[in-house]
């Protein structure tokens, strides 16, 4: 659930990072198709490039006073864990999630019933065909165009107005408008939206008026056309009207200069801009530390179960790098995850002495057990602990109850092993596994 989370906050971080330097530098351009391939371009990748995970390793060493720790950012680990409340306790990521999901599904209904409206339209409408573009002839206020339909009021149309909403459909811009719909309902909380959204409209208006004037429509005439048509209007999801509020700025891109050739470079400025606003919210960010290789003696540890085996556990994930299931980051995994049900004993696999029986945060309730100088186990995500510090404990006698309690999905008991500080897979050591 967290990881949705993670997400989310990325595309938004993305898709401001798209905006704001279209925004700010290139948006008065007259390179109408660059601007536009640009703003698609950023939408895509502002939900794609969340889904990319790709972690540096840099050389590190656990610190000593956290040695069970796994191989996680310190920053991180102490952002979420702000986020993490033990089993049976209520969870802000559950709220958070429930009004996320309420607003998409208000944004469907929404994008459903105007879907539903613009097809009812067309269906009591009348079927023409000019140059190759269906026009619906029906009860609309304003002409509009959607999917490859052109929807034009019963009332007569000039032929600039036509040639206008046959542009939008011949050049695909409801492909533009699908993207950018699907993107406003899964970003439906992000106010970029609502802006990104009005400047790829923009675009389409600019390269629709670019392609009536293009025809041999007089550009006076033309002007006088479309201030006939525009009435204050709400634009259905998915369609390209004429009603478009935007006609200030469609009426300056029509009568000025085309931006020189050199203005070009402003993209190339833009460029380093991007990648300075990505590379900081990057998910290679997400560093692992690399455990250091130290020598160990030739001395080896025999381990009984964590779990007795009449209670029918399965191991789930083993020792090694893998994708966290809750974070969404390939990490090392220092340690086995052996799936039970919750309120199963959790029994020490050595005999030692307690040395930590407490809360941690993304571990939950962890007890750490000391069996020698060299070797000691740890048991995560406990239920509930029977020990304490300093306890001493026999190999088999019953020290918790398996649960999820810290950043953990399901209930199972997270079981490390760990040779002079350093965590080592356990298997090697639980000869019922071989």
């Amino acid at each position: 659930m967290l990881s949705i989370v993670v997400y989310l906050t990325k595309a938004c971080v993305y898709a401001m990072a798209f905006y704001i330097p279209f925004a700010l530098i290139i948006r008065r351009s007259t390179f109408f198709t660059i601007n536009r391939i640009y703003l698609v371009s950023g939408l895509l990748l502002s939900l794609l490039l969340p889904l990319y995970t790709g972690p540096a390793t840099i050389p590190s060493y656990a610190p000593p006073d956290l040695p069970f720790m796994e191989p996680l950012i310190v920053q991180t680990e102490s952002a979420i864990s702000q986020a993490i409340q033990p089993a049976g306790s209520f969870n802000i990521l559950y709220l958070i999630i429930i009004i996320y999901l309420i607003g998409v599904g208000i944004r469907l209904i929404e994008l459903t019933i105007s879907i539903r409206g613009i097809l009812k339209l067309r269906n009591k409408g009348e079927l023409v065909v000019h140059r190759n573009i269906k026009v619906i002839k029906t009860n609309t206020p304003v002409p509009f165009s959607f999917l490859n339909y052109v929807f034009l009021p019963h009332t007569p149309v000039s032929p600039g107005v036509l040639e206008h909403e046959s542009a939008h459909v011949r050049q695909y811009h409801w492909f533009d408008l699908l993207i950018a719909e699907l993107a406003s309902v899964v970003l439906w909380f992000n106010p970029v939206m609502i802006a990104y959204k009005h400047s790829l409209k923009q675009q389409h208006e600019y390269l629709a008026d670019r392609s009536a004037i293009k025809s041999g429509i007089n550009l006076t005439d033309y002007l006088t056309d479309i201030k006939l048509q525009i009435e204050p209007a709400i634009a259905p999801p998915m369609t390209s009207p004429l009603s478009f509020h935007s006609i200030k700025n469609r009426i300056h891109m029509m009568t000025q200069k085309k931006t020189p050739v050199y203005g070009l470079a402003a993209y190339i400025i833009v460029l380093p801009v991007i990648f300075c606003l990505l590379v900081a919210f990057s998910p290679r960010k997400q560093f692992q530390i690399a455990i250091p290789v130290i020598e160990t003696s030739y001395r080896q540890v025999t381990l009984g179960l964590p779990i007795d085996k009449e209670y029918n556990f399965s191991l789930a994930s083993g020792y090694g790098e893998r994708m966290h299931p809750v974070l969404g980051v390939k990490r090392l995994h220092t340690g086995i995850d052996l799936v039970a049900p919750e309120g199963v004993p959790v029994i020490a696999s050595e005999a030692g002495v307690v040395t930590k029986a407490q809360l941690a945060h993304a571990w939950g309730n962890i007890i750490v057990v000391q069996h020698d100088d060299m070797y000691s186990t740890s048991y995560s995500h406990l239920k509930s602990m029977s020990v304490k510090v300093g306890d001493k404990v026999q190999k088999g006698e019953v020290i918790g109850l398996v649960g999820h309690t810290g950043l953990s999905s399901k209930d199972h008991l997270h079981f490390e092993l760990h040779e002079n500080g350093v965590a080592i897979d356990p298997v090697s050591h639980l000869p019922q596994f071989k």
